[in-house]
């Protein structure tokens, strides 16, 4: 007889070494603050945005050989640093941290921040034409109905989950920052696995590279991944550029570089979404840092006041 703590864990012991690894990194279970050591890596780069209420800074930085290649992404500024005395356009010299942690995923950051010049934005070095605040839904509003299509080609809408839970990430199947997309993927699966026996929640995994990810593409990545589960749908936004566009416009979620062709020109940010059973938006998360315990209570929480648990 299986005990209930095996097969509680039992699904864990069905995936591949790697995905094994990768899970127990991020942790998912607690929020202990057992830490490890911190490693830093020097970096340099230009202020593209600043985001003072979450003290983040959107920093175009160059390659740091060895470790990450040129690209665009969010960073979390230390709380000792004053953001109000930066600007858009300010060139940075700083150092950028990660703290692994044993139960909970890596905390990232930057401090030692220090001016070295200033200079215009270039207009492809700018995520204003993806999102402006006021097109962005609030807690309430309801989503817009998309139509996409799922790893074996056939069209999927919003709509079809019409009555349902959802819960709404965004990927690139390219992408090569371990706390970025495959962080996502990786958190998203542990969700999927605490409710894989409710069929009123549904998990939506949607790629907003247009001209790349085909349906044959994710499904290449991550159909054996999610083989078997009845509550996960990877959707290819191929050939929809502007369906994509509205979404993620209502979404908040920012990115470029994708008619460039190079993913080392994808840019983007973070975000996933909570919609209840009408689209109607419930909750929204940001960045790298959600801990998917925290999300898998909201998810509760809406499942319960709908008559869905």
């Amino acid at each position: 007889m299986i005990s209930k703590a095996n097969h509680n864990v039992g699904w864990l012991l069905n995936l591949p070494n790697m995905i094994k690894y990768l899970l127990l990194l991020i942790f998912l279970f607690s929020c202990s603050k057992q830490e490890s050591e911190i490693t830093s890596y020097p970096f340099k780069g230009v202020i593209i945005d600043i985001y003072s209420d979450k003290s983040q800074m959107m920093i175009k930085h160059d390659e740091v050989p060895g470790f990450m290649m040129e690209m665009t992404m969010m960073f979390n500024i230390d709380s000792s640093i004053s953001i109000n005395e930066y600007e858009i356009g300010d060139s940075l010299n700083f150092t950028f941290n990660i703290l692994d942690r044993k139960n909970a995923p890596a905390k990232t950051w930057a401090d030692n921040l220090k001016i070295v010049g200033h200079r215009d934005l270039n207009e492809n070095e700018t995520f204003d034409d993806f999102f402006q605040e006021d097109e962005i839904i609030q807690i309430g509003e309801k989503i817009s109905n998309f139509n996409f299509l799922d790893m074996n080609n056939n069209e999927v809408a919003l709509n079809d989950f019409a009555g349902k839970v959802k819960f709404i990430s965004f990927i690139f199947s390219r992408c090569p920052m371990p706390n970025f997309c495959p962080a996502v993927i990786l958190k998203n699966q542990y969700l999927i696995n605490r409710f894989k026996e409710n069929s009123n929640i549904e998990f939506i995994i949607i790629s907003f590279d247009y001209n790349y990810d085909t349906p044959k593409v994710l499904k290449k990545a991550y159909g054996n991944i999610f083989d078997g589960y009845k509550n996960i749908h990877f959707l290819s936004s191929y050939g929809r550029k502007n369906d994509i566009l509205n979404l993620t416009m209502q979404a908040g979620l920012g990115f470029s570089g994708i008619d460039e062709g190079d993913p080392r020109d994808i840019n983007h940010t973070l975000k996933s979404l909570i919609l209840g059973p009408d689209n109607s938006l419930f909750d929204s998360f940001g960045g790298d840092s959600w801990i998917p315990k925290e999300v898998e209570i909201k998810i509760e929480n809406i499942l319960k006041v709908n008559g869905l648990n």
